[in-house]
């Protein structure tokens, strides 16, 4: 007990050099939370829009820059008959003006999306359809990202693609069945595949050929049919692919913020080390004089590591906080970046992953002792 009122009493005297440390510990752990957070988030939240987009469809047919010949398309559906099979044309889009927010656009055939993804379940409606299809330059999204640009149905907007201004018009309402859907669709724009190709330049081509392959030596006879068929360029792939090729693109930008955040911890550790042992100096007085009166090397060492504990302690607590805090910002810069050197998607909350907030824990306070 008296050890531990001496220990008090130093922090009582120079309470600076605690607050420095506790912030030093806080820094490194805020930093490490911040970073697992957004990448954790970035990477969750390009998943769901990847498998919202990609529906129920098993495979991908996809080709180079210069995309797919329609008649590939046709070969499959009606030459081959799978049924189980939509043309998808693809690309992002900004808006034009100030909020430069981006959007990935979607070009579907209406008629052959039903078995495909949740959101075409209104495309049995004859007015959306008729609406999508009729009228040049149309598109539909989410209620909710409506609302952000103030669109009402009908109205239209201004857009930029590679640079070339273009005019749509808000046909209707996509709707989404659940909340993973919702989230995936928050950036997309989902508009007639003759729209899309206008768009990106891309008449009489397709980005994609979506498929749904049957399970067994059924599925493994029909993807050995199809692969027979492609042309030069073209590749079928797993649906989930596309996940795998994000966590490939973005592992060297995520490791350069991992190592940015571990460097920031070693940072917190120096200052630690570096009061503690001024701590331990200062106090070699009452420290002679405890080892006199009969206190061990060992219950002096305890009490200088129990004084390390609290301090990584509230440094952990305070860092987890503040990490929170800067990974929502840092979620959106680590968005633009993925935005503007790979994809369009959008991170509307970052959630507290508790993996994350375990390891950010560990790390303060193994890092203190």
């Amino acid at each position: 007990m008296i050890l531990w009122r001496a220990g008090l009493r130093n922090v009582l005297r120079h309470p600076w050099l605690t607050v420095l440390a506790v912030i030093g510990v806080s820094l490194g752990v805020a930093v490490v939370t911040a970073v697992e957070l957004a990448n954790e988030s970035a990477l969750r939240a390009f998943s769901i829009s990847a498998e919202t987009v990609a529906g129920r469809a098993t495979h991908q047919v996809v080709g180079g820059p210069a995309g797919l010949p329609e008649a590939l398309y046709k070969t499959i559906r009606v030459t081959k008959r799978f049924r189980d099979s939509a043309p998808v044309v693809g690309g992002q889009l900004q808006l034009a003006g100030k909020a430069r927010r981006g959007f990935q656009v979607i070009g579907i055939d209406p008629f052959a999306e039903t078995p495909l993804r949740s959101f075409s379940s209104r495309f049995t409606e004859p007015a959306l359809v008729a609406e999508l299809v009729g009228k040049p330059n149309t598109v539909l999204m989410l209620r909710q990202t409506a609302q952000d640009l103030a669109l009402e149905p009908g109205q239209g907007f201004a857009v930029e693609v590679a640079g070339v201004r273009h005019r749509l018009v808000m046909a209707g309402f996509l709707e989404a069945p659940d909340e993973p859907s919702r989230i995936g669709l928050t950036s997309v724009l989902v508009a007639d595949i003759s729209t899309a190709q206008e768009l990106f330049r891309l008449t009489g081509k397709l980005s994609r050929i979506d498929l749904i392959i049957a399970e067994g030596a059924a599925g493994e006879k029909q993807l050995k049919e199809i692969r027979s068929i492609l042309p030069a360029g073209a590749t079928l792939l797993p649906a989930g692919s596309r996940a795998g090729a994000l966590d490939r693109m973005t592992r060297a930008f995520r490791l350069n913020l991992t190592a940015l955040s571990l460097l920031a911890l070693m940072v917190g550790m120096f200052l630690i080390y570096n009061t503690m042992t001024f701590s331990v100096i200062r106090r070699r007085r009452l420290i002679g004089m405890l080892r006199a009166l009969g206190v061990s090397r060992r219950e002096i060492f305890l009490m200088i590591c129990g004084e390390t504990f609290l301090i990584g302690l509230a440094g952990t607590v305070v860092g987890i906080c503040c990490g929170a805090l800067l990974g929502a910002e840092l979620t959106r810069l680590v968005t633009r970046t993925i935005n503007d050197l790979y994809f369009v998607m959008e991170v509307r909350r970052v959630p507290l992953i508790p993996a994350v907030l375990v390891k950010a824990s560990l790390l303060g306070i193994v890092a203190t002792l």
